[in-house]
């Protein structure tokens, strides 16, 4: 399995938890209980955006710039 897919595989998973994360910040009456699904859902939101941009980066290595200059990331 290529990292690319890995990352997208994990990306998918975080996309997942974001999604119950708010959905259970939307039902949850307990303000402490909102307040930890809150926090989850805002990690896994930066871990998403780290994804998408680590995702980003492999795709452009595969045009013809990317292959010259190519980076150490993967």
């Amino acid at each position: 399995m290529k990292d690319r897919d890995i990352l997208e595989d994990i990306l998918e998973h975080k996309i997942n938890n974001q999604i119950h994360y708010n959905e259970n910040i939307l039902t949850n009456k307990n303000p402490e209980a909102r307040h930890v699904f809150t926090q989850a859902r805002d990690d896994e939101t930066r871990d998403i955006v780290r994804l998408q941009q680590k995702l980003e980066r492999i795709r452009s290595n595969t045009s013809i710039i990317g292959k010259i200059f190519f980076s150490k990331d993967f």
